[in-house]
């Protein structure tokens, strides 16, 4: 279930850089990709909703999956941002994508 979770953040991150309504992402100010994206909003939002309550309950993680999921960072560049190593960086990404997963799927 969890390679599912992965696979609608994945399917989120291209729905923001595409220019989706994001909640509480408007400072994510990406070019869209050429050819648009085919994500329907709602699964989006779904998503988008699940990651905006990390933005007060855990911030860090709500800043790993944005930099790994929208900004497609790595785990270093990630890390140089939110100022950890890239092994916390990876732990809090496993993490937060378990959270979203619960969120979800509750």
């Amino acid at each position: 279930m969890l390679e599912n979770t992965r696979g609608r953040l994945q399917q989120w991150g291209e729905w923001v850089r595409s220019g989706g309504p994001s909640l509480g992402y408007s400072s994510v100010r990406l070019s869209a990709a050429s050819g648009g994206c085919n994500v329907p909003d709602d699964e989006a939002m779904a998503v988008d909703q699940a990651v905006a309550c990390l933005k007060t309950r855990e911030p860090d993680m709500r800043k790993v999956l944005v930099g790994y999921y929208v900004q497609r960072w790595d785990y270093s560049q990630i890390g140089l941002t939110v100022k950890m190593s890239r092994e916390k960086v990876r732990v809090l990404l496993r993490s937060a994508e378990a959270w979203v997963d619960g969120r979800l799927f509750e």
